[in-house]
């Protein structure tokens, strides 16, 4: 487990539109778990520990009414047509679904011998899953991981950005747990089912907070919150620029957070000559004293010049003309 809660927490992204977006427009993306590329991670294991079939056909209606419910109520918002009688009917619509699908598990199990429990629990785990709307925003302890930087910032060639969390509230922000078992009961879901909040709890920490020991080394926290963008609440102190990170988009980025009424602080990273380590260092807009760069200004610049020589035998850009000798004569 991890130590106590830390006072910034860091975002690894590549640099894009959209992710330079985020910093100008400070908006926070909460992604939807099911993306996630560990194909393992939020998707928890469903044991059984109730000896009885209708208990288990009890849990899957319920679950899949629910699922099917907010897709469909998503669905109604979207085309605002959210009236009494489209909930009502929407309500029906969840009902009969999930009636028919428990019939054709019904109808497998008498024609094919498929196990009625196994099938049930399949369809518990995915409706279970379904039935979130929980988005992730997910945070790592340190500025300078090798691997985070090649993982999740392109290779360097992306940024880190800094935030100080101490304000937030403790319940919106917590930390992974790499040692807890992927693995939920029957029997806690139909306590969540039933409103009890110590099994939704504990369910909401097996599928949004558990995570394979391997992926330890990232100490990662999670912002749980709708999935979606969404202004943040979160504080911006500072961004670090990768070992690839291109000089005038560095440049870019300063500019465009100049003006921000909370001053952001800059760095880059550096290698440490003969170690697998990385530190930072500041970095101000004065180090760019080039840009922004218009070659088409030194072209104009060296015009002026010219001109102002035209009457002037020193002229510079005058080259002298070729000997020819009959000139001598």
């Amino acid at each position: 487990m991890h130590n106590a809660r830390p006072s910034h927490l860091y975002k690894y992204k590549n640099f894009s539109v959209d992710s330079l977006d985020l910093l100008v427009s400070d908006k926070l993306y909460f992604a939807d778990p099911s993306t996630f590329n560990d194909p393992l991670d939020c998707k928890p294991s469903v044991i059984n520990n109730i000896d009885d079939i209708a208990g288990l056909e009890d849990i899957f209606y319920r679950l899949f009414v629910a699922a099917h419910k907010k897709e469909l109520n998503d669905a109604a918002k979207k085309i605002k047509y959210n009236g009494p009688k489209t909930l009502e009917r929407i309500s029906k619509l969840g009902d009969m679904e999930a009636t028919k699908l428990i019939g054709r598990i019904a109808e497998n199990h008498d024609f094919f011998g498929d196990s009625i429990e196994k099938s049930l629990l399949i369809y518990i785990e995915k409706y279970l899953l379904q039935g979130y709307d929980n988005g992730v925003l997910s945070l790592a302890e340190n500025f300078d991981c090798p691997l985070m930087w090649s993982h999740y910032a392109d290779q360097h060639r992306g940024f880190c950005f800094g935030y100080d969390i101490a304000k937030t509230s403790t319940g919106k922000i917590q930390p992974i747990n790499y040692y807890r078992q992927r693995t939920i009961t029957t029997q806690q879901i139909l306590d969540m089912l039933d409103g009890k909040e110590n099994a939704k709890k504990e369910i909401d920490d097996a599928v949004l907070l558990s995570k394979a020991k391997p992926w330890k080394y990232e100490k990662e926290w999670r912002y749980i919150h709708t999935q979606g963008l969404h202004d943040s609440n979160l504080n911006l102190t500072d961004v670090t620029f990768g070992l690839r990170f291109k000089e005038s988009a560095k440049y870019a980025v300063m500019q465009a957070l100049s003006q921000r009424p909370y001053p952001v602080k800059f760095y880059e990273m550096k290698t440490i000559h003969g170690e697998f380590t990385l530190e930072r260092t500041e970095v101000h807009e004065q180090d760019f004293v080039r840009y922004p760069d218009c070659n088409q200004y030194y072209v104009n610049s060296l015009e002026d010049v010219r001109n102002d020589y035209n009457d002037n035998d020193d002229d510079p850009f005058n080259e002298p003309e070729p000997f020819n000798p009959k000139d001598t004569y």
